[in-house]
């Protein structure tokens, strides 16, 4: 039973580590856009929210066209 649990909690472990580098990278567009959208905040509290809902807009945007490429690519 224990040995299960072991070999379980590796093939967890080794897959966390797998998906590591694209979480880090996830999360570091994430700070980067809301440290860009702070910045134009403190310029003017309306352009924070124009620009980050810009860049959230174009993460959007960039993402379903490189999803529906890879889609279209498969078939």
């Amino acid at each position: 039973m224990f040995r299960s649990i072991g070999t379980g909690f590796a093939a967890a472990a080794l897959a966390f580590l797998r998906v590591l580098p694209d979480l880090l990278r996830e999360g570091a567009g994430l700070a980067a856009v809301g440290s860009i959208a702070y910045g134009a905040w403190l310029l003017h509290p309306a352009a924070g929210f124009i620009v980050g809902g810009s860049l959230v807009l174009t993460g959007v945007l960039l993402s379903s066209r490189t999803t529906s490429a890879l889609s279209g690519s498969q078939t």
